[in-house]
């Protein structure tokens, strides 16, 4: 997830108009996805993200097993959910997502 200059700005102000330096200006455009290794300068939390990044790549955008079996379920009418489950759902993501 990428964060705007204007969303972080308006993080800061809303600290009281405390000046909190959230990265460097001046940072190393280090990537784990180049190739590069992360050198010594990058501070704690440029690491991890590098570590993060490379984890990542790897990672599928969808897990096809569950997506098959979902499929397989459907087709052989084993999967059944009622609107009211549904419903339900939709309003603890509403829920959860106000409480980001």
């Amino acid at each position: 997830m990428k964060i705007s200059d204007v969303e972080s700005g308006k993080a800061v102000a809303n600290q009281g108009g405390v000046e909190a330096k959230i990265l460097p200006k001046d940072r190393p455009r280090t990537s784990a996805r180049s190739g590069a290794e992360p050198s010594k300068q990058l501070s704690p939390l440029e690491k991890a993200m590098a570590v993060a990044e490379a984890a990542l790549k790897d990672v599928p955008d969808t897990r096809d097993e569950i997506v098959e079996e979902l499929k397989r379920r459907i087709q052989n009418g084993e999967y059944k959910v009622s609107g009211e489950e549904i419903a339900e759902m939709m309003m603890r993501r509403l829920a959860a997502d106000r409480i980001r």
